[in-house]
């Protein structure tokens, strides 16, 4: 059956998911539809598609898992023998059952997991550890994982697919762990708001951007990689300790971590 519509839907508050998700759409169509689950009013919608959508899903992976929002990441998409490709980024370290519960929760909602993928892109808490992921070596896999899928979409028939899609992953998944810190505004602030902006959870008070509600912070970042003033950042012995163990400890600035990705089979 043809696709006729395809869409890039992503979580991604430093755009590292979206690269890889809007690099895949590209190489599958010559247009695509975005919808960006950053934003909180994206994902108060619902989204319905059919058998002849593709849904190109994507979201990071903080601490083994999927993000944790408000509004649970893809519950409000709901497919009908919709094909979907799940694919996550990570900084290096490992993606864990991230990929897994993606795959789970889409097709829980009536979708086909017909392909899925673990990206590596810059991590969140250093800018030293995949630095300047996606780099050309990443394209030439895009490409790779695209004409993979080309194929696997010539060939199906969505009401009647079989091929299961198998992907790394543990159940129970990996507990979820709290952080012990957050970023905050430093004496740098100039109160511009853009943190406020970008925050994908609503954690900072737009009219007093330096007060933040730590209850809601998921620690993304998206803050501090975005204010120009470079005055928000995270401190204290709690997080200095998990970068140095992520750079030095597991020696992530110098290891290179390669994409990897598989479709559905019978």
């Amino acid at each position: 059956m043809k696709i006729e519509r395809i869409y890039a839907v992503y979580f991604s508050p430093t755009h590292g998911t979206q690269k890889y998700v809007e690099g895949i759409a590209r190489r599958l169509g010559e247009t695509f539809a975005v919808i960006d689950l950053t934003r909180p009013e994206n994902r108060k919608k619902e989204y319905q598609f059919t058998d002849r959508d593709l849904v190109l899903a994507g979201a990071p992976v903080y601490a083994g898992r999927l993000p944790r929002v408000p509004e649970e990441l893809f519950t409000n998409l709901r497919g009908d023998h919709t094909p979907c490709v799940c694919m996550v980024s990570y900084g290096n370290r490992d993606y864990d059952d991230a990929l897994l519960e993606e795959k789970e929760l889409l097709e829980s909602r009536g979708f086909a997991g017909i392909g899925a993928a673990a990206w590596i892109a810059p991590h969140t808490f250093s800018d030293r550890i995949a630095k300047g992921r996606p780099d050309s070596e990443d394209e030439k896999k895009m490409d790779q994982f695209a004409g993979m899928l080309k194929k696997l979409l010539e060939e199906a028939d969505w009401q009647n697919f079989s091929k299961t899609l198998r992907v790394k992953g543990n159940h129970p998944y990996k507990a979820v762990k709290s952080q012990s810190f957050f970023p905050a505004a430093g004496e740098g602030c100039t109160g511009c708001g853009t943190c406020a902006s970008v925050c994908p959870v609503g954690a900072i008070d737009p009219a007093h951007p330096r007060d933040e509600d730590t209850a809601l912070c998921i620690d993304c970042f998206a803050c501090v990689k975005n204010c120009s003033a470079h005055a928000r950042n995270a401190g204290g012995p709690a997080y200095e300790a998990l970068v140095d163990r992520l750079e030095k400890g597991m020696g992530l600035t110098e290891l290179r971590r390669e994409p990897e990705f598989m479709t559905a089979e019978e």
